[in-house]
């Protein structure tokens, strides 16, 4: 039996590609080409149960706004690291978010068209459809892996659902709109990047209202929570200024430790497993590596072999 290797899967929206990198090294192991160039760009990731597929969210020509619909989700055989095809959503279009529930089923937001969608994995067809009312962008799913969190870009509302059910269960009011969402780590919290300004608001689940808003240095994108469940780590961005930044949190008190200055646009995070590093992810390509105690990029950074990756995972698999 061959040694088993950690790889880094980023979608890389410039080669419209599933990347993976060593997770050691930094080094290309492979670049699964899964969308089609300028038309139709990968957005976020989820992997099977069995880890043995990538589901790749084709979300359009562009991000959201100007973007035109997509109605494909590319589904990457992971031990070849080969296209094994895509799931046809045939009316439904504008897949982003992509969630695994705990019966291995594949759950994705299909913006342009206000629903979720639930996809048998082996089958590649749909099982089920949520009508949520509003472009669902944003998943989070919390701890017990049967509450999912949508949120809904400049529409005031998240919506939660219960995946067991299969059901709406409550729907969230927040200001203006959200952005990305995370649940904490004891399931208690869902941290909540506002639409377009500066803000980072916290959702008490159980009342599901908001609770507390902090200032930050630039809008949010995408809220993290390390594995240990004591940083939150947030990517922002001033589009004016060109300037980016990560935000780094506790994660019980939501004190702010620092807000550290980036050289590029960010997009999604990965902490390694024990929590004491972070990949930032950001639009040149570049991963950079933070110490997180001492808020400081550190050597050991990355790169995306393109521009524009957004979202980033870790895979464990069979090594050549």
């Amino acid at each position: 039996m061959s040694d088993s290797r950690r790889l880094i899967l980023l979608t890389v929206k410039e080669n419209v590609s599933l990347t993976a990198l060593d997770a050691e090294t930094g080094e290309t192991a492979a670049v699964v080409e899964v969308g089609t160039r300028d038309t139709s760009k990968p957005h976020e990731i989820t992997l099977s149960k069995d880890g043995t597929k990538a589901f790749v969210s084709l979300y359009g020509s562009a991000d959201y706004g100007p973007n035109v619909p997509d109605n494909r989700i590319a589904v990457v055989d992971l031990p070849s690291m080969s296209l094994h095809g895509h799931v046809d959503l045939n009316l439904y279009k504008g897949p982003h978010a992509l969630v695994t529930g705990a019966d291995g089923k594949i759950w994705a937001t299909v913006d342009h068209s206000r629903c979720v969608v639930v996809i048998d994995p082996d089958t590649l067809e749909i099982e089920h459809a949520l009508w949520l009312e509003v472009p669902g962008h944003f998943f989070a799913m919390a701890p017990d892996a049967n509450t999912l969190y949508a949120s809904a870009k400049e529409y005031p509302v998240i919506v939660e659902i219960d995946m067991a059910a299969r059901e709406i269960t409550g729907r969230i009011p927040v200001p203006v709109g959200a952005q990305a969402i995370r649940v904490s780590a004891d399931g208690k919290h869902l941290f909540v990047g506002d639409f377009h300004r500066p803000l980072l608001h916290v959702v008490d689940t159980a009342a599901r209202a908001v609770v507390e808003t902090h200032q930050m240095a630039g809008v949010p994108g995408w809220p993290f929570v390390s594995p240990d469940g004591k940083h939150l780590a947030v990517t922002t961005y001033n589009e004016d200024d060109n300037e980016g930044f990560l935000e780094l949190f506790d994660a019980d008190t939501r004190a702010l430790r620092t807000s550290l200055p980036l050289p590029g646009e960010p997009f999604h995070v990965l902490f390694t497993d024990d929590s004491r590093h972070l990949y930032v992810v950001q639009a040149d390509g570049d991963l950079p590596k933070v110490d997180i105690a001492a808020a400081e990029i550190v050597d050991g950074g990355f790169n995306a072999g393109g521009t524009m990756p957004e979202a980033m995972v870790y895979w464990e698999g069979p090594s050549d």
